[in-house]
């Protein structure tokens, strides 16, 4: 009886014994899968990417549990100063968006992982002409820049509301027909509605669209490809400017245009306070965001009817995404991108933004908005690829970064705010001291760069609003 008793007690020890096993062989096991988990830093600098990248990280995460994506969306104003605290410290996250330095500054410091295996020559087929080009996604033949958007430009907008409330049928295409326009809508609204508006204090705005209208009177307005300087005092700059001040002094340009940044500029437009809006691709996302959905797009008006404006086609670093080159987990973020690749366009159509670096065709889904197609299709017709000096020269972009750094503050789009408001008397004259100013810069920096001379800045068989390619490069040689 006692011997069946001690049995019974060492049966029910190792019976105990065996559970507990299990139980820390289970704990053990759950401990090494959360091991196992990596967590991929994803840094945000684009407004936009609030809206998609949860969207996206959630759908993969369920795909990848093993995977998690930490996503931190940054301040625009602060995230210059975080990039440098992350450079200096030697703590990129995995992926990022940033424009604090350039493609060819990350490159030249090794901070940026090459990607040419997620973008072979089949995969680059699928994005329009030009994402892939030399200083654009790519610097020295490999690929470092996700290409996400394909750069920007600059359009009219027009409240469909506003024109049928005052009768006016007419939608103008050129300078002329703005003017004759926008005095009938204010006349017509007896003051309360002007014809045109745009952000006057928001200067990058000014200085694009400024350098846009200038380009269809001198299309060397600004840089002057075939002979390798800068020009500012072109009948471009001049002419747009006059044109300007006429639309001001008819009460075509409202008064508001000189006090209110790009937000503010937007939202008189929709109240009914301009019947024109200029601004840039991503304005028809916001307008529909807001409600406001009675809207039309147009170019911008040109002085001839036949007349072309062109904008050089060109990624910045904010319109993609890098890899850190110290990136511990290149496994992980090459699955997450590769995901990306494949889902990220879409979910930027749906959120209302049509600059995709794909081809818009590439896609057959249903878009928020009906003039996603027509900002889309001025893009692809307004922006054309133009000589890039760091094709010839990689050290070009060094170049102009220490130009722009040196030259002089008043930049065309100042001086035609200055203009506006009768701070500035004389244009050519104020345009002539900039550009000699900035070909000085210019020439400061060549100086103290042994390695590149003016020569890689000229291009002379460059044909103004035609795109340059490949072959016209080889024709150098």
């Amino acid at each position: 009886m006692k011997s069946e008793k001690n049995m019974f007690i060492v049966i029910c020890f190792f019976g105990l014994l065996g559970l507990g096993l299990v139980g820390c062989q289970s704990s053990e096991s759950n401990s090494n899968e959360e091991s196992d988990k990596v967590t991929l830093e994803l840094w945000n600098n684009v407004a936009a990417g609030r809206s998609y990248f949860p969207i996206l990280i959630e759908e993969f995460e369920k795909e990848n549990p093993n995977i998690e994506i930490e996503l931190n969306n940054l301040n625009v104003e602060s995230s210059e100063a975080e990039y440098q605290a992350a450079i200096s410290d030697e703590s990129l996250p995995d992926i990022f968006s940033t424009d604090a330095l350039t493609i060819n500054e990350f490159v030249n410091l090794d901070l940026v992982r090459e990607l040419d295996e997620l973008f072979p020559a089949d995969v680059r087929d699928e994005y329009n002409q030009g994402v892939f080009d030399e200083g654009n996604a790519s610097l020295n033949g490999h690929v470092y820049l996700f290409p996400v958007y394909k750069g920007g430009t600059y359009y009219m907008f027009y409240n469909k509301q506003v024109l049928n409330d005052l009768g006016v049928s007419k939608t103008p295409t050129t300078w002329e027909e703005l003017n004759e326009v926008g005095q009938e809508i204010y006349n017509k609204s007896d003051g309360a509605t002007y014809g045109l508006i745009f952000g006057g204090q928001s200067g990058w705005l000014v200085e694009a669209i400024t350098k846009l209208f200038a380009t269809e009177l001198s299309p060397e307005s600004d840089y002057d490809y075939k002979n390798g300087d800068y020009k500012y005092a072109t009948e471009g700059y001049i002419e747009t400017m006059k044109y300007m001040k006429e639309l001001r002094e008819n009460k075509v340009l409202s008064l508001s245009t000189l006090e209110t940044d790009s937000t503010v500029a937007r939202e008189l437009f929709v109240s009914g306070q301009a019947a024109f809006l200029i601004d840039g691709n991503w304005t028809g996302q916001l307008l529909n965001e807001s409600g406001f959905k009675d809207w039309g797009v147009l170019k911008l008006p040109t002085k001839d009817q036949n007349g072309k404006q062109y904008g050089e086609f060109g990624l910045g670093s904010n319109d993609g995404l890098y890899v850190a080159k110290d990136t511990k987990h290149w496994n992980e973020v090459k699955k997450f991108m590769e995901f990306l690749r494949e889902n990220m366009y879409e979910e930027i159509l749906r959120d209302g933004e049509p600059i995709v670096a794909k081809k818009i065709s590439n896609f057959d889904i249903d878009l928020p908005f009906e003039q996603m197609t027509e900002i889309s299709d001025i893009f692809d017709e307004m922006n054309v690829r133009t000589p890039d000096p760091i094709v010839v020269n990689s050290e070009a972009q060094v170049i102009e970064v220490e130009t722009q750094k040196n030259a002089p503050d008043a930049a065309p789009g100042s001086i035609l705010m200055g203009y506006l408001t009768g701070q500035v008397e004389d244009v050519e004259s104020e345009l002539k001291k900039y550009e000699e100013g900035y070909n000085q810069a210019f020439k400061d920096a060549l100086e103290d760069n042994e390695n590149i001379t003016q020569e890689d800045f000229k291009f002379p068989n460059w044909v103004p609003y035609e795109p340059y390619t490949s072959e016209d490069y080889k024709e150098l040689n």
